[in-house]
């Protein structure tokens, strides 16, 4: 049993979910029984989540890795793999889906369904090492996402948000379908046969001018998806306007998705157009946090807030993977963690103020903090970890981060340093105008969190503290596949360049 769990869990965490949610949507079942289906469903996957995190050794090699033709003739394999790099994220999405069925109140059965669809193409993208089967569950991601916008949105303005999301992202997946399949043909043109695993795909030898055009091509799909400025217009409302559940994962799995994606695949195949571009995507992640949070402090909307702060720390987090340097990666996927869990818990509690008062204008807001204190100290730990408070999660990804701007340049490091200080100035007034002062006829309704809902929040406010306190644990994952890759892919190029 131990053999076959080890040789094909990770085919079990993509392929559980998916089967579960079809199964849901198609049987005549109740609501209730199908939420209790989908919940019994992402509890195994946690379970096995977590069971692989314990198991994995901490070495750079990928492990678990599996290997199935699907169509041989043209090189196309199912081929599946965990490192310590995906392995981090494969545990924000096993964790995260648990804990909404404990916080959302949505019983459709439909939504769940969903849910678990999407949980599973999230899994696929992780972990594939064939890029024909990671464009597939690229794409597929997108399908429960728009659905449950124009589904379970509660705008009347949600089809134009699912629409325009769809519009966004499609364009980019489609040059980047392009420059897989150029890929493949140069694999067939100089080893006589056509292959997609990353593993040969490495191997090729690409013309300086070619490079270029199929790194910029997977950069613009992976650019949209974070997104970063000035590739997310569909951005504010597609988070605004979507049901919470997607909002959170939007915001906490799919552009951390992305992020892992530039490393996953951008640098290995194409290194030296990485080194060489690195300064530009720098610039642009940093420009990203500066625009993105100061246009947070211009919003009404506690939602589109939100929205735009997670957008301002994903700017940072790319800043932090094109640093060229080990501590600014690492710092980086560290913060991927931090930044899932401390967004995803306040974007959550927002829906409990959505939902219970019917309004998410902080000008209509103030004093929840009176009536529902737990629910304030929960928000109010996410928030301190948001903005880098020493002793929570999101201090140690920043400071790794911050370092490696600075090795960069002084520049670099200053305004990383400044659009830091620009996120913990608005959402201490934010905090200041939603959640302290005095009450108001509106506000003075609110409930505090429920037994249930503190039971799915403190787990991962209780992480924040041990992973700011005690990050070895998670280094010690993340660290032999960032030096591998460093060493390998990085390295070489920049004494190329003579750095």
């Amino acid at each position: 049993m131990y053999e076959f769990l080890n040789s094909y869990i990770l085919s079990f965490l993509i392929f559980f979910p998916f089967i579960t949610g079809v199964l849901i949507l198609i049987l005549p079942i109740s609501h209730k029984i199908g939420s209790f289906f989908a919940f019994l469903s992402s509890t195994i996957v946690l379970i096995l989540g977590i069971y692989l995190f314990f198991d994995f050794q901490e070495i750079s090699a990928t492990q678990y890795r599996e290997i199935f033709p699907v169509v041989p003739s043209y090189g196309i394999n199912y081929m599946v793999g965990v490192d310590g790099v995906n392995l981090i994220i494969l545990m924000i999405i096993a964790t995260a889906f648990p804990a909404l069925h404990l916080i959302l109140k949505s019983q459709q059965k439909g939504y769940w369904a969903n849910m678990l669809l999407m949980q599973s193409a999230f899994m696929a993208v992780i972990l594939a090492e064939d890029l024909i089967f990671f464009y597939a569950a690229w794409e597929a991601m997108l399908l429960p996402v728009f659905l449950m916008i124009g589904v379970y949105g509660k705008s009347k303005d949600k089809p134009k948000a699912a629409m325009n999301m769809m519009y966004y992202t499609i364009f980019g997946s489609m040059f980047m379908f392009i420059a897989i399949v150029y890929i493949g043909e140069l694999h067939f043109e100089q080893f006589g046969h056509y292959s997609f695993k990353i593993t040969d795909l490495q191997n090729i030898v690409i013309d300086p001018n070619e490079a270029f055009w199929l790194f910029s091509a997977f950069m613009l799909a992976f650019a949209i998806k974070t997104p970063l400025f000035p590739f997310h217009m569909w951005m504010p409302e597609a988070y605004t306007k979507a049901p919470a559940g997607v909002t959170f994962a939007l915001s906490a799995i799919a552009s951390k998705v992305a992020v892992y994606a530039i490393l996953r695949f951008v640098l290995p195949l194409f290194p030296e157009q990485f080194v060489l571009h690195s300064e530009f995507f720098v610039t642009l992640g940093l420009i990203s946090m500066i625009y993105f949070g100061v246009a947070a402090v211009a919003q009404k909307d506690f939602k589109t807030i939100l929205a735009y702060s997670s957008a301002s720390h994903l700017g940072l987090i790319i800043a932090g993977v094109f640093a060229l340097n080990i501590q600014s990666m690492v710092g980086s996927i560290y913060q991927v963690i931090a930044h899932a869990m401390t967004s995803g818990i306040m974007f959550l509690l927002v829906a409990k103020i959505a939902r219970d008062l019917q309004t998410r204008d902080i000008r209509a807001l103030g004093g929840l903090a009176v009536n529902a204190p737990i629910f304030a100290l929960f928000f109010a730990i996410a928030m301190v970890s948001s903005v880098g408070l020493p002793g929570t999660n999101g201090f140690i990804g920043e400071i790794l981060m911050i370092l490696g701007l600075f090795e960069l340049g002084v520049v670099y490091g200053f305004l990383g340093t400044f659009s830091i200080i620009i996120g913990a100035v608005y959402m201490f007034i934010i905090y200041r105008k939603a959640i302290l002062q005095n009450t108001n006829s509106l506000t003075e309704k609110f409930t505090d969190l429920n037994k249930k809902e503190i039971l799915a929040f403190l787990p991962p406010i209780i992480m924040i503290f041990v992973m700011g306190l005690y990050p070895k644990p998670f280094l010690k994952k993340i660290e032999p596949t960032i030096k591998m890759q460093y060493e390998r892919f990085i390295a070489p190029n920049l004494e190329k360049r003579g750095k």
